[in-house]
Parts: C-alpha cells; sequence; structure tokens
C-alpha cells in the first residue's frame, strides 16, 4: 500500500505507540466531528471521498479536528486562536528528522541545526544536512502561527503567472498547499529546488524547502533531490500533525529519532547484514518482512533487497549444511526487460524459512536500475543463512 495511503493508519499507530495519555480521545474527538459533518453534508459513507475524509479527519492532519481546544463545534471552520506558540529548538529538530525519515528517506550522520519560538510572530526553524548517497542533500523548515484566513496569505499559496515565474513548475493543491520547484536558470544538471507552503486549518504557516547542494557556493551533484515534491507534501502534512491548534508541538513528531522501535524485526535484522559498502535509499518493514533499497553513489543505479519469512518447504534445494539447514539459490528474469530477480531460500530444521530476494530495480514491479545486481548472490546467501535470523519473531 502506498504512503500515501497509510497516512491515516500511520498517524494513528505512532501515537498510539508514543502512549500519549489523550490519544484515544483525540482520536474519538475527530471521529465524532467527522460523523456529525458527514451527516450535515449528505456524504456518501460508501464513497471514497468519505473514505478519504474519514483517514484525514482520524489522522488529525487536515482539518486539525482531533487537537482543537479553542472551538465549540467542530463544523465551525478554521481555528481562529494564533496567539500561543511555544516550541524549543530541539523539538524542532526533531521534528524535521522524524518528518524526513518519515516520508521514506533513511537520514544517515545528520547535522541539525534549529531554533526555536515563543512568540507567535516569530518563525521556529530546523534544518538537516545529511549524505543522500551523492553527496550532502539539504532540507529546510519553518513554522509560525498565522490566521488562516488571513488574505495576505493567499499570495504565498498562490502560483505566479507562468511568464516570468521563476519557477519551473508549480502547482496549488487540494490542503492549502503550493509546491515550488526549479533548476538554477542556464546550468543544466545545476542545483535543483523544491518547495512546499502550506497554510494549516490548525493556524500554522509551513515552509519545507530542498535542494542537492549543502549550502551557497557549494558542489552540485547534478541529480535530484532525495525528498522529491511527493515526499515534501508528506514531510509538511507531519510537521502539522505534530502541533496542536494550542501552539505547542505534542510527541508525535517531537520525540527523540530513534526513541522508537524500528518496524517489525526483519528489517533492523536485514539492515545490519548487509554489506558495508551499500548506502541504503529507503527502507520500510513489518514483524514478518522487511525491504531497503540502495543507492550507487556514482550512478545512480538502485537494487531492492528483500527479506520474508515465509514457510515453503518446496524449495528446488540445491545444498544441506552441517547444521540441517536446507538452501536453494536462484536466477530468474524480472517483471520487466533487463530487470533480474535473484532469490535465496533457506528451511531449517526448527521449521524456521528465510527467503531473501534482490533485484536490479528500486522494486519488484520497476524497470531496471543498471545493468547489474549492487549485491552479489554470494552476498545474499550470506544474509540468508546468518543464524541472527533465528532471534526474529
Amino acid at each position: 500500500m502506498p504512503f500515501e495511503d497509510k497516512l491515516g493508519e500511520e498517524v494513528r499507530r505512532v501515537a498510539e505507540g508514543f502512549g500519549t495519555p489523550d490519544t484515544d480521545t483525540l482520536i474519538d474527538g475527530g471521529l465524532a466531528r467527522y460523523r456529525r459533518r458527514r451527516a450535515r453534508r449528505r456524504l456518501s459513507a460508501a464513497g471514497g471521498a468519505s473514505l478519504a475524509v474519514a483517514l484525514v479527519a482520524t489522522s488529525a492532519l487536515y482539518l486539525g479536528d482531533a487537537f482543537r481546544g479553542d472551538t465549540t463545534d467542530g463544523a465551525s471552520g478554521p481555528v481562529t486562536g494564533s496567539r500561543h506558540f511555544k516550541v524549543t529548538a530541539e523539538q524542532m529538530k526533531n521534528i524535521l528528522q522524524n518528518g524526513v525519515e518519515r516520508a521514506g528517506v533513511a537520514v544517515g550522520h545528520p547535522k541539525l541545526k534549529g531554533s526555536g519560538s515563543s512568540d507567535p510572530s516569530t518563525e521556529a526553524k530546523a534544518t538537516i544536512v545529511y549524505d543522500d548517497g551523492f553527496g550532502d542533500a539539504h532540507v529546510s523548515l519553518s513554522v509560525r502561527r498565522v490566521q488562516p484566513a488571513d488574505p495576505k496569505l493567499k499570495k504565498l499559496i498562490t502560483c505566479p503567472p507562468v511568464k516570468g515565474s521563476p519557477y519551473e513548475e508549480c502547482t496549488v493543491q487540494p490542503g492549502n498547499r503550493a509546491v515550488k520547484g526549479y533548476t538554477e536558470a542556464g546550468k543544466a544538471g545545476g542545483i535543483k529546488k523544491w518547495e512546499v507552503t502550506m497554510v494549516s486549518t490548525s493556524g500554522y504557516l509551513i515552509e519545507v524547502a530542498t535542494n542537492n547542494v549543502q549550502g551557497p557556493g557549494d558542489a552540485h551533484s547534478g541529480h535530484n533531490p532525495r525528498l522529491n515534491p511527493g515526499k515534501l507534501r508528506h514531510l509538511a502534512l507531519f510537521v502539522e500533525g505534530s502541533f496542536t491548534t494550542a501552539g505547542e508541538p505534542n510527541t508525535f513528531g517531537s520525540a527523540k529519532p530513534g526513541s522508537r522501535p524500528e518496524p517489525g524485526n526483519m528489517l533492523p535484522i536485514l539492515k545490519s547484514l548487509l554489506p558495508k559498502r551499500l548506502k541504503v535509499y529507503s527502507e520500510a518493514g513489518t514483524g514478518a518482512d522487511g525491504h531497503v533499497v540502495v543507492i550507487d553513489g556514482n550512478t545512480g543505479d538502485r537494487t531492492y533487497i528483500e527479506v520474508v519469512a515465509t514457510a515453503a518447504e518446496d524449495a528446488a534445494w540445491t545444498e544441506t549444511r552441517p547444521d540441517g539447514m536446507k538452501v536453494a539459490a536462484v536466477k530468474k528474469p524480472g517483471a520487466y526487460p533487463g530487470v533480474q530477480h535473484w532469490q535465496v531460500d533457506t528451511f531449517r530444521p526448527n521449521g524456521l524459512s528465510i527467503q531473501v530476494s534482490a533485484y536490479n530495480a528500486p522494486t519488484p514491479k520497476s524497470l531496471r536500475s543498471g545493468t547489474q545486481l549492487l549485491i552479489t548472490m554470494e552476498e545474499l546467501k550470506a544474509i540468508a543463512t546468518a543464524p541472527v535470523w533465528l532471534t526474529a519473531r
């Protein structure tokens, strides 16, 4: 399921994982307000649009109802209170790093800066510089309190006329978001910058931006920034969900990065077994599977590597090891021309079956990315047969 479709579910899961005392109240309140709105507006309960609104109301991202404390009726429109704002520099840094990671980007050795605010008219800021596989990448965040209905804000989320516009692309999207992007004029493969400006109904002006250099005057890689416009939109939504309408951050986004357990046991084990030369581009996992996409920093070629705990016993075993473990290794064509699918299956006497697959593509259903995989068959075997899998649930 795409990240977009999981957004509401993720918010609920993360909030519950933090043990926020008011989680149930917040979620129940958002759902109750959504039901009242649905009844008043006679929305179809079976329609896809209703489902989307239900998810948004539950996650309290677009409408902000779950965190609303300064209105008496969920149907009364955008909040009017914007007098209070209090966030520390550390909280801003945590929100940015957690948001980047939630957008699907693995952040290694980040360099973070931040500034807090205790004045509604003063913006709070954070920046992160991290290695994106090609060199240093830069992401910035700024947040300040606003009156959502203020007409002066409209120009910030309105695209300028195409003629004379500094942007190569600019779109205005639902949720009061403007997505803008440009490449440095006259320089093929030059500095690229993308940004999202958002006026949230909960009373915040949120601006996130990224480019493929660390700062002014630095050398650029020529590659697109890791956080593409879609991921930037998710980052902006994450930031909105990290603040209450009262003007303070909640634990959804401001918790210390790494304080939550990684999703499932399979993913962290897979990451620990990867050859050290491989750079992780993105990652995801559940209790019974995990995958990473690794990238060649010079060519941009990507390889998808996945591990799954299966119950199969019928593979074409080619090897039986002294401990009784059976091993099968195969190479076969992928879904598209030039894509190679390598797979290693193992079956232990205790019934544990581990399958590791790899593709010279960013996903099993994508076009190829490079002529060869960035990992060898022997390395896949080493991952699949590692004793540490006995500790996986």
